[in-house]
Order: structure tokens, then C-alpha cells, then sequence
């Protein structure tokens, strides 16, 4: 489940709906991001790990490498030890067209997408 960290009730609401309990809670780095993972996921015993990967842009990353970046994180999310996993994302404009919107994605659907970003990136 992907969540905006901008929209801490979105992502409280997600988790709770969630169709399966969440078990691991991955935030982007920034504070907004950890207080919306905190905040989504109190009173449950879900551990919360930090992510740089899920950051919004960094200082001097034009948009080639923060898409680049993007398909890394879904590996990293993939190779997270876990059934449903909380993604807490600086933005989610990339991934769903409200930019706030939770989105919930199937395991499969992370590599695919992926491997279509990098097919897609221009050779540096």
C-alpha cells in the first residue's frame, strides 16, 4: 500500500482498510513522512523503517534520476521480508494522479513497473 506522507488521514485510513494486516511500515526519510508513518500506524505493533530511496528530489537530481531512483525503491520495497507493507512516500504524484491518493499495488506489479521505468530511461 502506497501512501502519501503529505496525508497522514489518508494513510491512517489506508492501513486500517487495509484488505491485509500491515506488518512493516517503510517511510521516506523526511519528518513529514515519519509523522504520517507514526501517525498511520498507532496502536498497532508495526515496525517502521526509514527509506532515503522514497525521498522527494534531492538537491541537484534532475527528473531522469529521480525516476531512476524511483524504480530502485520499488526493488528495495520488493525485497522487504514482508506480506503488506505501509509505503510512506515524500509525494506519490508519480504513482497516482490525485498525488494524495493511496494507492495499493500487488508484489508482481513492483519489478514489473520497475523494469519499465529503467526500459524507458535515456542512456546517460
Amino acid at each position: 500500500m502506497f501512501v502519501s506522507g503529505t496525508e497522514p488521514l489518508a494513510a491512517a485510513q489506508a492501513a486500517w482498510s487495509s484488505p491485509r494486516p500491515i506488518d512493516l511500515c517503510v517511510a521516506a526519510p523526511s519528518s513529514t513522512a515519519h509523522e504520517t508513518a507514526v501517525f498511520a500506524c498507532a496502536g498497532r505493533p508495526i515496525r517502521i523503517v526509514e527509506e532515503p530511496l522514497l525521498s522527494a528530489r534531492w538537491p541537484g537530481e534532475d527528473e531522469v534520476g529521480q525516476t531512476a531512483r524511483r524504480a530502485d525503491a520499488l526493488r528495495a520495497v520488493y525485497a522487504l521480508d514482508t506480506r503488506c507493507a505501509l509505503v510512506v512516500w515524500d509525494t506519490l504524484a508519480a504513482l497516482s494522479p490525485g498525488g494524495g491518493d493511496p494507492v495499493m499495488v500487488e508484489e508482481t506489479w513492483l519489478l514489473h513497473t520497475a523494469e519499465q521505468i529503467e526500459r524507458h530511461l535515456p542512456f546517460p
